[in-house]
């Protein structure tokens, strides 16, 4: 699942107002194409697009309520839903007909899921993130149940695989995309490919502030994991740290951060301080990190960076590491950059922070450096220049720094407004749905949104 399940939610409001499984599977989806193909609008149903006669399995969804809310939609559409329950938390938050309890070796889980989509008729498959195993268990399957599914005789609908995501532009905006997100988006890799025309980009529905709902909502389905372990006990779960250190660690986290003063984090109090360069961290065993990156964890990300920095910026130079906003504060992160920074010899140097307005800290910044965290996306809108370290869809000439991060520091060039905004359109209106998991209130227009956007494939 994503932060994996949670990918970076560094975007601020202002901030986006503005601005396969195998490898031979990832490798074909970033195979640059010629043109990008335009889904319908998430309007009204258009005439012919109907959920009639498709069958959806959720495998994993969304930490909270959203999934059950998403099901209700669908089945208001016509669609019958099943969801996959693996652990207590998708139990708890499920709490309706449909559910296909799993209690199996994970080992066994992609032949289970086979037998599901031909015994099922299933179209139409749904995960959350692409980290895990029972994601990946779909994801490196996709090709072959598809092939499968073409060959019965009775079938009317193909088996599409649906990949969920945090927003690539945030808060207001969530992914959907098929077979894959983030690195293995099938957007185009190349700046052609978004030249004009422009897609018509729709009114937006402003969200509203959504850490605090996604705290609650992570950490309650952390804290339920224990109380299923008699059923689930073969579970494998997604990260590297225990559901409850996890639960207990942002709860700690997050109240740690209402108390704290704003101004260890404020733009214009580091930006006092000599001009800067801002680092975002992903959230520690993330997908993006293990997936889409030559790094371990952050602590490698922070290494290398630190490293770089200490050589080549120009002596006035500071270097400003953000944490991200959903890590759970089980590794003392700041202790450790502390140390990178003494060992380098610019520890006068360096400032970690915890939080912070992202848009502010992009327009004070004099460049963002990332593994490839969508808070990229964010400095792109403020023209704000972007150097990234690991894989990601939007390292494309002219958008993100192409040069060695080792010139970085010295000549950071930033990117074309022009190109950003083409881009931003595009990739908005092929990936992403106006509105968000989390927030109770955007919750039923989110799952209407998804519905519409499932009816218009063609």
């Amino acid at each position: 699942m994503a932060d994996a399940h949670i990918t970076s939610t560094h975007a601020s409001g202002d901030a986006a107002r503005v601005g396969l499984g195998p490898t031979e599977g990832a490798r074909a989806r970033q195979t640059p194409s010629s043109t990008l193909t335009p889904t319908a609008p998430t309007g009204r149903f258009a005439p012919g697009q109907s959920l009639a006669g498709r069958r959806f399995l959720i495998v994993t969804a969304p930490f909270g309520p959203f999934g059950r809310a998403l099901a209700e939609q669908l089945s208001a559409e016509g669609a019958s839903v099943a969801r996959m329950l693996f652990n207590a938390g998708d139990a708890a938050y499920w709490r309706r007909s449909g559910a296909v309890p799993y209690t199996g070796d994970v080992r066994r889980w992609p032949a289970r899921l086979a037998k599901l989509v031909q015994d099922q008729g299933l179209t139409d498959l749904i995960v959350f993130g692409e980290g895990g195993p029972y994601n990946q268990g779909v994801l490196s399957q996709a090709k072959k149940l598809k092939a499968a599914a073409a060959l019965e005789a009775d079938r009317v609908h193909p088996v599409r695989v649906w990949v969920l995501e945090n927003g690539y532009f945030r808060p207001d905006w969530i992914t959907v995309e098929e077979n894959g997100v983030n690195a293995s988006s099938g957007l185009p890799r190349d700046r052609k490919s978004y030249d004009p025309p422009i897609p018509e980009m729709l009114p937006t529905r402003a969200v509203g502030k959504i850490l605090p709902h996604h705290v609650i909502n992570i950490s309650l389905y952390h804290a339920m994991q224990p109380f299923g372990r008699l059923v689930f006990r073969r579970y494998v779960y997604p990260y590297t740290q225990s559901p409850w250190l996890q639960f207990v660690g942002h709860v700690r986290r997050y109240l740690s951060l209402t108390f704290r003063s704003k101004s260890e984090s404020d733009a214009q109090v580091l930006r006092a301080r000599g001009p800067f360069f801002l680092a975002c961290l992903q959230r520690e065993g993330d997908a993006q990190l293990l997936r889409y990156s030559h790094y371990a964890d952050n602590t490698a990300f922070l290494a290398e960076v630190l490293t770089s920095f200490a050589r080549n910026a120009p002596a006035e130079a500071r270097l400003v590491i953000k944490n991200h906003p959903l890590d759970p504060g089980l590794v003392d992160l700041a202790r450790m950059t502390h140390v990178l920074a003494v060992e380098r010899g610019i520890a006068d140097r360096v400032d970690f922070i915890d939080g912070g307005n992202l848009a502010a800290l992009c327009r004070a910044s004099s460049g963002m450096v990332v593994n490839n965290s969508s808070a990229a996306l964010s400095a792109l809108g403020f023209s704000t220049p972007v150097k990234v370290l690991g894989e990601a869809f939007f390292d494309i000439a002219g958008l993100t720094d192409q040069q060695p991060i080792d010139g970085f520091w010295a000549n950071p060039l930033p990117p074309e407004d022009d190109l950003f905004l083409r881009f931003k359109a595009h990739v908005i209106n092929r990936t992403q749905v106006n509105g968000n998991y989390h927030e109770p209130r955007a919750r039923k227009h989110t799952a209407r949104a998804l519905a519409r956007r499932f009816a218009a494939a063609r």
